[in-house]
């Protein structure tokens, strides 16, 4: 290191590296960083983006809170604060972080999402006129996008699903236009998965996996279409003392991608299942464990929750022979509407599929198929939890949970309003609350607006 004690640079590489997803050289050098002192805003904050990248919005908070009061005209700064602060429970904070951003920066628009993202919209208490007038104003798709969402969710909370339908409409169209989406390629994806684990070259013995894979039994993968209550499985999991969260990866498929070796545009496509069939899995568990360790290791075992993991179960398993997996299975109208509500992350190719009711529909039939083979081909590893269930019957479904896991009984899992560890995704704020059935038959409210979604599903023997 040319510079070994400039902490302006020694902080920018942290964040390099963890943009970069090499969350072990970003703690490293984030940690670095942290012990030198600093009164610059900008340092302070980079610090804070490389801890919260990593996961770690405990130890981004202080940082960000003194790169925010040595700089009060930074609308960004604010809004990292706010993002962490959310994220860690800290809601009145994450509120005041978001106002302040919005003040300095009245045209932010993942601000004004981030803001609405918190609830308590009442018709004596919303943003509904400034996000109108906003959103008449914008040309950009990715604003409208998240003005679109915003004002959804405000007329959701207002019950008027008429408009909220309207908006989410209106602006994710304006954004599927920009990018040659087509359903097909996700089918052939899919299908491409499905043949390669139908064939003798990866189907092997339970004994050949087990000698070709990486000896760890660390991993507890949490997968399954997304807003289907994976969030509520890895609460229930990281509250019982020999599990901790390492959160939402994105290493396992970036890994596989890497050893496949193929230079298409998409982390999962057809070429790369293809090509990753003649990997070497037990370097590819290893790279996995290993690219973990920033934040795992402290625990017997650590629980990643990225939902579409559930597309790479199989290569997980020829990786990671004891692995565990748990799927959530939600009743299909819920995920759907569920999904096309989402804002995921914007120009992230894994949801292309949620701009549109049709092709939502489509992935989750295809999601549907998939899991049914993943618990044929592995039922010691594959574990499927219907989320109606779980949440009308919490103490069974979780025992249940639990046991496939190899632990012992804790009733204390049970308690995720307890569970302090941070939540980083869009359930942030729902799992601070006890175990409830309040999402069961949200689709109702948007009836009107699935008549297609449900003659397809109906079709297609899923209704």
């Amino acid at each position: 290191m040319l510079a070994p004690k400039q902490v302006e640079y020694i902080a920018q590489l942290a964040k390099h590296y963890a943009l970069v997803n090499d969350h072990v050289q970003a703690l490293h050098h984030a940690n670095i960083a942290a012990k030198l002192m600093t009164k610059s805003a900008l340092t302070l904050d980079t610090i804070g983006v490389a801890y919260s990248q990593i996961g770690l919005h405990q130890q981004a908070v202080p940082f960000f809170k003194q790169a925010v009061a040595a700089n009060k005209h930074n609308g960004l700064f604010f809004f990292n604060l706010g993002a962490s602060l959310k994220f860690t429970g800290d809601f009145i904070g994450a509120r005041n972080a978001y106002q302040q951003t919005i003040r300095l920066m009245p045209n932010y628009c993942k601000a004004h999402a981030a803001l609405t993202s918190l609830g308590d919209i009442t018709a004596a208490n919303n943003h509904i006129e400034r996000l109108n007038k906003l959103y008449s104003q914008l040309t950009q798709s990715d604003d409208l996008l998240y003005i679109g969402h915003a004002l959804a969710r405000e007329y959701e909370a207002l019950a008027d699903y008429d408009k909220a339908y309207q908006y989410l409409s209106q602006s994710k169209q304006t954004k599927l236009a920009q990018f040659n989406y087509q359903f097909s390629d996700d089918k052939e994806m899919f299908n491409a998965l499905t043949e390669l684990f139908n064939s003798p070259a990866i189907n092997n013995s339970t004994e050949d996996v087990l000698n070709a894979g990486y000896d760890s039994d660390e991993a507890l993968f949490v997968v399954g279409m997304p807003r289907t209550g994976t969030t509520l499985v890895e609460r229930i999991l990281s509250k019982h003392t020999a599990v901790s969260s390492a959160g939402e990866l994105q290493h396992f498929g970036l890994l596989l991608k890497e050893l496949s070796k193929t230079t298409t545009n998409k982390v999962i496509d057809k070429a790369t299942v293809m090509a990753a069939a003649s990997i070497n899995f037990s370097k590819l568990g290893k790279a996995y464990i290993d690219s973990t360790r920033a934040i795992t290791g402290s625990s017997a075992k650590f629980v990643d929750k990225m939902p579409l993991n559930v597309l790479y179960a199989g290569f997980i398993i020829k990786a990671l022979p004891k692995a565990k997996i748990i799927c959530l299975d939600r009743g299909p109208l819920d995920t759907i509407v569920s999904n096309y509500r989402q804002l995921f992350a914007v120009n992230f190719s894994y949801y292309n599929y949620a701009y549109d009711l049709q092709t939502t529909a489509q992935f989750y039939q295809q999601f549907k198929q998939l899991t049914q083979l993943w618990l044929t081909l592995f039922p010691d590893n594959f574990y499927v939890v219907n989320y109606e269930k779980l949440v009308n019957n919490s103490e069974e479904e979780a025992k249940k949970i639990i046991n496939f896991c190899g632990l012992d009984w804790q009733a204390q899992c049970l308690e995720i309003d307890k569970n302090s560890a941070p939540v980083a995704t869009a359930s942030a704020v729902q799992v601070r609350q006890p175990i409830n059935n309040k999402s069961v038959g949200n689709w109702q409210k948007y009836q009107g607006q699935l008549t297609e979604v449900i003659r397809y599903l109906t079709e297609q023997g899923l209704l």
